[in-house]
Formats: C-alpha cells, sequence, structure tokens
C-alpha cells in the first residue's frame, strides 16, 4: 500500500515538474525567437509586437516587458536612423569612437517627377497607394544594390553607398540602382 502511493506520489511529482519545465521552455522560446528577429530588425514599425502573449511566471513576465519596452525603443530609433546603421550598432560594428569617418560616399535623390500635380489629380487613398508601392520597390532596389536608406522626404528618397558600411565600387552600385 505505502509503496503504491509513494509511486503515485513520485508519478504526479514527475508530471508536475515535466508540465512546469514545457510551460518555461515554451515561454524561454518564445522570448528568444523575438530576441533573434528584435536583434535583426526584423519587425513592423506599425506593427503588433512580437511577443503576442504572456508567460505565467512572474519572472518571465518582467523579462518579457523589458522586451516589450526595448522593441518600442528599436521601432521609434529606426524611424530616425537608417535600419544599416542600426543594424551595424546592435551587432557592435559601429560605435561613438567608429561612427565618423571622412569617406567618399556616392548619394541618390530620387523623386517621382510630377508628384505636385499626381497630387491635385488623383483621389488621396489612391496618391497614398502609388506612393507606397513606388517607395517600396524604389527602397528594395536601393537595399539590393547595398545602399543604405536615409531618408524618405515626401516623396523624395535620400539613399547612399560606402557608408556606413565600406563598398567598393559604391559608384557603380548607386549608379545601378539608379
Amino acid at each position: 500500500n505505502m509503496t503504491i502511493i509513494l509511486v503515485v506520489v513520485l508519478l504526479s511529482a514527475l508530471m508536475f515538474a515535466l508540465a512546469i519545465s514545457w510551460l518555461l521552455t515554451v515561454s524561454l522560446s518564445r522570448l528568444t525567437f523575438g530576441m533573434d528577429m528584435l536583434a535583426l530588425l526584423k519587425f513592423e514599425e506599425q506593427g503588433d509586437s512580437l511577443l503576442t502573449s504572456r508567460s505565467q511566471f512572474n519572472e518571465l513576465s518582467k523579462c518579457e516587458q523589458s522586451f516589450a519596452s526595448l522593441e518600442r525603443g528599436l521601432k521609434a530609433f529606426v524611424k530616425y536612423v537608417p535600419r544599416e546603421v542600426v543594424r551595424m550598432m546592435l551587432a557592435g560594428e559601429m560605435d561613438s569612437t567608429n561612427a565618423m569617418s571622412r569617406r567618399t560616399v556616392s548619394m541618390l535623390f530620387m523623386d517621382i517627377a510630377g508628384f505636385s500635380s499626381l497630387c491635385e489629380q488623383v483621389d488621396p487613398e489612391m496618391l497614398v497607394r502609388l506612393t507606397q508601392e513606388y517607395l517600396q520597390a524604389m527602397c528594395e532596389i536601393i537595399v539590393r544594390s547595398r545602399g543604405t536608406l536615409d531618408k524618405f522626404i515626401g516623396d523624395c528618397i535620400m539613399a547612399l553607398w560606402n557608408a556606413p558600411r565600406q563598398l567598393k565600387h559604391h559608384e557603380r552600385a548607386a549608379v545601378g540602382a539608379a
């Protein structure tokens, strides 16, 4: 009798421990995945958080709150600093001591010809859709050519090559993107 009770208690304790370890593993895996995506800046600037649910464990819940705060900060930061620069900072490739250096760069300023006239002729929803499609397509070309998107100024895109990462034949890459 006592042996059976002991076996039942031990099996129950083992099942409880396995359930707790599974919950911890799931929470830690989610947090690790979120951190990996955050480090790669793979998030939507206006989208939902990378972590969609909260852990039932107090310590992990606090880590998730810190993660959410970090995510909000990075989302705000990449609005003002080119993603490539932020990626380099996160990877430890750039800090305040090596961020400034004198070098030749290739720059591109590109906008939609006749954009002001277009604004007067097209309804706002169509204008937004066309502008988004244009900016998305141009950004993909710039990134593929290893350029750095610096900023958007209305319908204008400012991009550069050979900064922050050095790029051999940056002139060719910039002309190719144009």
